[in-house]
């Protein structure tokens, strides 16, 4: 009948058909369009945020060396001695013949059986007094440290690892003779000095220079130099010299929607790109941080900081990119306007079949939790909505005890009831709001929004307790199925909500280890477990 009517409709007024049909597609074409446009600007989006978050990672790593290295010398240069090897070590210092500089070039053994960098300083070695050479035994006390740094961070483009001195000295690691680099007078001349001095950082904060050519032969670079004060003296800088090859590789690992990235230092000059595309515009390297896409004519173009290091990345998007993406946008607008009627007829039941294969797509088919995939989902959005709101929530790993002696004694069929049961008992317990998710095998957690630890612990002890007193003689089991839980709330700490489900999964993991059938937390405090 209501195929009969439109047709009725359509034959008695073709024109406001066709009036009403070209409306349709133009307010299809637009939508499409618009949809088009922002999926684009948001995938380019996300693809930054990804170079954005591995050039954080990279550049977060560096610091944590500096910054125990910093730790090291800071306290030794307080109050220790360097140490007798390292005493012994300095006594292999030599001038060459005519030469105003000093240098370990005999390159000795440490007691710890380490090599040193090399220590070159202008002066005679002779002349040294016991103030500097306390100075350099602490810093050749750091060689373990600095050795640890540049094999971790090697491959992360840190090429150099050094300390120089307001006595007017550099301990360079790894070791390079001092025909190569030593120090010298126009060492203090150098960005990486210039920008820790006193006088340009009274603050003593962490720079990062400019780009320059390596005087080792080792290519452009940049520094990052943490200026070290000790009782209030300025006593010198720890650098790493960071290789600008590992950036360019950080930022064309990812695979680019389109567009180019590029990565700017605080003097505006373009230190990393995405692909070998020059910046188009000179004046976009003065573009400021910028919480949105800005148009121009020819492209969209967005910046990003780069954490606190004042450096920021600049994304380029051509325009005909984006005009591209939107005719493929409104092109499926067109064929869907056209089988417009046919759509009328059908929506219906598609909104039927859709809304199971949404249910089939989010819920695991034995059990009727949620799928991993929409468990990640849900986990995603409580995260967001702690981040902006303060709404805290709760995770509880369960993981079912001695499962596969179940599987392998009495058949996979027992072994899926088992699963179906847990499952059917948690949301018997558990509030509406609650959901339950396995993960896979029988491994499952329990999502418990506006929930604390404690109310957490509550809930997986009554779990447990239940799971423990069903019949499970009835299934032909001897002895009764039991679980190792682990609980965990979300923390202001916490950078991705994959930190709430790890500490829940080490919770439920140091379960298994105390004995199976029991709760374990992890907060932040001593460790607790529940019955």
């Amino acid at each position: 009948m209501r195929r009969m009517w439109l047709g009725e409709t359509v034959l008695d007024h073709p024109s406001a058909f066709r009036s009403g049909l070209l409306l349709l597609i133009v307010l299809l074409l637009l939508s499409n369009g618009w949809f088009a446009y922002s999926r684009a600007l948001s995938l380019a989006n996300q693809y930054a945020h990804r170079a954005v978050s591995s050039l954080e990672q990279h550049f977060d790593g560096i610091d944590g060396f500096i910054d125990i290295i910093h730790a090291d010398a800071v306290s030794e240069l307080k109050q220790g001695d360097g140490g007798q090897d390292q005493q012994a070590v300095l006594s292999w210092l030599r001038n060459a013949p005519g030469q105003g500089f000093y240098a370990l070039d005999a390159r000795p053994t440490l007691a710890s059986g380490l090599q040193p960098g090399n220590l070159t300083g202008l002066g005679q070695a002779a002349a040294l007094d016991a103030a500097a050479r306390h100075e350099m035994a602490v810093v050749l006390g750091l060689t373990p440290m600095m050795q640890m740094a540049y094999q971790h961070l090697g491959e992360q483009g840190v090429d150099w690892v050094y300390y120089v001195s307001a006595r007017q000295f550099i301990y360079l690691y790894p070791f390079t003779p001092a025909t190569s680099y030593h120090y010298s007078a126009n060492t203090p001349q150098g960005q990486f000095w210039r920008l820790a001095e006193p006088a340009v950082n009274p603050r003593g904060q962490r720079v990062i220079t400019p780009v320059y050519i390596d005087q080792a032969g080792k290519g452009p670079m940049l520094t990052i130099s943490q200026p070290l004060w000790v009782a209030g003296q300025f006593r010198g800088v720890l650098c790493m010299d960071v290789g600008l090859n590992t950036l360019n590789q950080l930022l064309r690992q990812l695979d680019a929607p389109a567009g180019s990235l590029y990565l700017l230092n605080r003097q505006n000059q373009v230190v990393a790109t995405s692909d070998d595309h020059p910046l188009p515009q000179e004046n976009l390297q003065l573009l400021p941080v910028m919480p949105t896409y800005a148009a121009s004519p020819t492209a969209h173009v967005r910046v990003y900081a780069l954490g606190d290091s004042g450096m920021r990345v600049l994304q380029y998007l051509p325009n005909y990119w984006l005009a591209l993406e939107v005719a493929r946008g409104c092109a499926p607008g067109v064929v869907a306007a056209v089988l417009l009627w046919l759509a009328l007829l059908l929506l219906t039941r598609t909104w039927q079949f859709n809304r199971e294969l949404r249910r089939l797509s989010e819920h695991d088919a034995l059990t009727g939790a949620l799928n991993h995939r929409a468990f990640q989902s849900l986990l995603a959005q409580l995260y967001q909505d702690y981040q902006t709101q303060g709404t805290v929530f709760a995770l509880v790993m369960v993981d079912l005890d001695h499962f596969k002696k179940v599987n392998d004694s009495h058949g996979h069929a027992v072994g899926d009831t088992v699963l179906k049961v847990l499952v059917r008992l948690a949301l018997r317990l558990l509030r509406n709001e609650d959901r339950v998710a396995r993960l896979g095998g029988e491994e499952f957690v329990l999502v418990l929004p506006a929930t604390d630890l404690p109310d957490a612990m509550k809930a997986a002890v009554r779990l447990r307790l239940q799971l423990e007193k069903l019949h499970w003689s009835k299934l032909g089991l001897p002895e009764p199925v039991t679980a190792s839980m682990g609980c965990a709330v979300v923390l202001p700490d916490d950078r991705h909500a994959g930190d709430v489900l790890k500490r829940a999964d080490d919770a439920m993991y140091r379960a298994k280890q105390e004995g199976r059938n029991r709760v374990c937390l992890h907060w932040q405090g001593p460790t607790a477990q529940g019955n």
